[in-house]
């Protein structure tokens, strides 16, 4: 693992824990990546059978770039701020590497 690659790490588990809507993840990843990312919820519909809420996103970037989970537990309602749901935990695969 590179070290912007540990500093990414670090930057999603720091969102565990805390609280969002789809309008201020995106916004939150995109200021942090540097670049457009738009997180979505994989398998809404529940098709495959899906225990948990997971958002998936990438980055484009060289030395970003990989795969991103993030696991939310959906708010019962919608909080005063405007949050939707609440991160509880992170997964990440990188697929860069050192050049």
């Amino acid at each position: 693992m590179t070290p912007r690659e540990k500093e990414v790490a670090v930057f999603l588990e720091r969102l565990v824990h805390n609280r969002f809507n789809m309008d201020t993840l995106n916004a939150k990843l995109s200021e942090y990546f540097k670049e457009d990312i738009t997180a979505e919820f994989v398998d809404e519909e529940n098709e495959a059978g899906l225990c948990d809420w997971n958002l998936m996103f990438n980055s484009e970037k060289k030395e970003t770039y990989g795969y991103f989970d993030i696991y939310v537990l959906k708010m019962r309602n919608t909080g005063f701020d405007g949050a939707e749901f609440l991160v509880t935990e992170v997964a990440y695969e990188f697929d860069g590497g050192e050049d």
